[in-house]
């Protein structure tokens, strides 16, 4: 990994013109890299995201390829960024708060 990824700065994309598949590679490539370091740096949270942002990259790559070699590539690649995704999720620490927004209980009266 290039120093810079390490420090969570993002790399220049290449000088020569890209094709828009081309640049949602680099930047999935980006993606992974980022979520790396985010996950030995033990930012888990970050990590997640980037993980999930990078696989739903790769599935839009994969869905438009028409060579068999390149959908395979793209779609091992996000079936992997899902499950070091999971594996972040199911190691997160449990402190009794479950995700997402929290709704409070109606009061229980009964009538009088």
């Amino acid at each position: 990994m290039p120093p810079s990824a390490a420090l969570g700065v993002m790399q220049a994309a290449p000088k020569s013109p890209m094709t828009r598949a081309q640049k949602l590679r680099w930047y999935a490539e980006q993606l992974m890299a980022d979520a790396s370091a985010d996950e030995k740096s033990g930012s888990a949270e970050t990590a997640i995201s980037h993980y999930l942002q990078a696989a739903d990259i790769l599935l839009l790559l994969a869905k438009v390829e028409q060579n068999y070699t390149a959908w395979k590539y793209y779609a091992d690649n996000a079936a992997q960024c899902q499950q070091r995704a999971r594996r972040l999720i199911a190691l997160a620490p449990k402190d009794g708060v479950a995700p997402g927004p929290q709704f409070s209980q109606p009061n229980q009266t009964t009538p009088s």
